[in-house]
């Protein structure tokens, strides 16, 4: 205790947090100094951790203990000076990382074809390439694109960029052409705690060979940073095959404005997926597009399910046929489950998802999710803090962050990445709903009711901002929420509006009977974003109450509260 340092704590238990094990280590310190002096200021270090933030203190902290790894590894070497120097040789002069590197970030690559049209591959090309390197089950941490493309050439030195980012290797490439030849260029190195060069190369070959050579270029990184690849993701990586260039642009192009989440670059994206498959009617990633694009539809209750769903499922199955080993295809297919009920059926989908790719972001925030509307609070945190070390700087898995957090009664640290994600997507509408139901479950009606105003505003309904404002006159919050849910009421009558919608105004302004009679309608439906009724805006229902029991009975939900 006096003289000895602790035994690491990742060492006994992987999942714990190189984060967490800092901060026990710094209240260990043998300087009283250097301890946390005041009791707030560990708590303030725990609250930024578990909203995905990495405090100051605690990232200084671990660069040095990287650092003391690396020197361990090379005294470790030999116990004779003679090994010790041979191997202090070898590390200057043959460069080669000290240790094995397992959290890599991938910076997009510069387009050097001469063509500015050629952006849309190239960035595939390194989302493809991401997207391999996550599927390697030795990497810890493989950053998601969403995060990696704000350094698009961004002014900031490769070690600034790994201590953001909390990765030991960082990849840069080039992509030229020569006639239908692509080639790229490579470089990797070890970040920190200063740039150094572990390996440069170049391949060359056909464009219609991109995913073989992306895979190639996995495997080859694989081996310079010593992470043994397992027998399927071997054979995985052996049996890429040729695409349709074409059809792989429009894919790329689909997917992109699927990512925007708003409605018109939606459409455009369905568009060129179509495009893709006319191109290509085997490619089973655009056909899992496609089942997203109505995955998409269904949860923003743009159409009624009983339009979206034969759709979904028909774009689902055709991927499923064509490439079940497809991670993109199992989150789908999760979907296709998750939304007829089968809980059991979605949630095997999802693992399957995250075990060909552990660092799949959107498949781990989604599970989250399914976690915490089955009642399984800790498991869903950690699934959702996986996804947000994954991809930092991705708005939407913020906000499923803060959602999970708030489904599972945690309203403050909701209400924090609801603010981290405000501040990278002003306009979210997820971020303040949040907050809207986070105020009102801490009884704070005058904050809920700006927050309800600013969500409806941010999903384009300011004519129920318009109705409530007379009802909160005269009624308060509640008021404004008894008026907002009778308008959409009215307003269902001629149009589709997801009955959890109106279910959660009138369980909110306390009208339980009518919120049930919304609930069974949704059941009936079967509106996607049913099962959500579990979460805690609906503790105002009477959880004991026959008709609401039947409900979860029907549904195969956990019982009670």
């Amino acid at each position: 205790i006096l003289k000895e340092r602790p035994q690491s704590i990742t060492e006994q238990r992987a999942e714990i947090p190189p984060t967490i094990e800092q901060v026990v280590f710094r209240a260990l310190e043998k300087d009283p100094d250097k301890r946390y002096q005041k009791i707030d200021e560990l708590i303030d270090d725990l609250k930024s951790i578990s909203a995905g933030i990495v405090p100051e203190e605690i990232r200084v902290r671990l660069r040095k203990e990287k650092l003391r790894r690396r020197r361990k590894a090379i005294l470790y070497a030999g116990a004779a000076g003679l090994v010790i120097l041979a191997a202090v040789l070898v590390l200057t002069f043959f460069p080669g990382p000290a240790e094995a590197i397992d959290s890599i970030a991938v910076l997009p690559f510069e387009n050097l074809t001469g063509n500015a049209d050629q952006e849309y591959f190239v960035d595939g090309v390194t989302d493809e390439l991401i997207g391999q390197l996550g599927q390697i089950s030795g990497l810890r941490r493989v950053i998601s694109r969403t995060t990696m493309i704000r350094y698009k050439d961004a002014e900031k030195s490769l070690p600034e960029i790994a201590q953001e980012l909390n990765v030991d290797a960082i990849l840069e490439g080039a992509v030229y052409q020569i006639g239908e030849n692509i080639s790229i260029k490579l470089q990797l190195f070890d970040a920190l705690p200063e740039e150094r060069s572990l390996w440069t190369t170049r391949y060359d070959r056909p464009k219609t060979d991109v995913l073989v050579m992306c895979n190639e270029i996995a495997s080859a990184i694989a081996d310079n940073i010593r992470i043994p690849l397992t027998v399927d993701e071997t054979s995985r990586f052996a049996g890429a095959r040729q695409v349709n260039t074409e059809a792989y642009e429009a894919y790329l192009k689909g997917m992109l404005g699927l990512m925007r989440l708003n409605p018109e670059d939606i459409e455009t994206g369905r568009h060129y997926l179509e495009i893709a498959l006319e191109k290509d009617p085997d490619f089973a990633l655009a056909h899992a597009g496609i089942a997203n694009y109505w995955c998409l539809q269904q949860v923003m209750g743009s159409l009624p399910p009983s339009e979206t769903t034969p759709l979904f499922r028909a774009a689902t199955q055709r991927a499923v046929d064509l490439d079940p080993t497809l991670a993109e295809v199992q989150y789908v297919d999760a979907f296709v489950k998750w939304f007829s009920w089968d809980w059991s059926g979605a949630e095997e989908a999802f693992k399957r998802a995250i075990e060909i790719n552990p660092n799949y972001p959107e498949a781990r925030a989604q599970y989250s999710q399914l976690l915490a509307i089955l009642k399984r609070p800790e498991e869903a945190i950690v699934q959702a803090q996986k996804a947000v070390e994954l991809d930092p700087f991705n708005p939407v898995i913020a906000g499923l962050y803060g959602s999970t957090f708030s489904m599972v009664g945690r309203y403050d640290e909701g209400m924090a990445m609801a603010h981290k994600e405000l501040r990278m997507s002003p306009n979210s509408s997820l971020g303040r709903q949040i907050l809207w139901w986070g105020h009102h479950y801490k009884g704070e009606y005058d904050q809920a009711y700006e927050g309800a105003k600013a969500y409806f505003t941010a999903m384009g309904l300011a004519p129920i901002v318009q109705i409530m404002e007379p009802g909160y006159e005269s009624g308060g919050y509640f008021g404004a929420m008894r008026d907002a849910a009778e308008a959409m009421a009215s307003a269902a009558q001629g149009q589709y509006i997801q009955p959890y919608w109106l279910a959660i105004l009138f369980a909110i302004a306390g009208e339980n009977e009518k919120c049930l009679d919304w609930l069974e309608k949704g059941y009936e439906i079967k509106d996607p974003m049913h099962a959500y009724f579990t979460e805690l805006e609906l503790r105002n229902l009477v959880h004991d109450g026959p008709r609401y029991q039947e409900l979860l009975r029907k549904m195969n939900l956990p019982m009670g509260k």
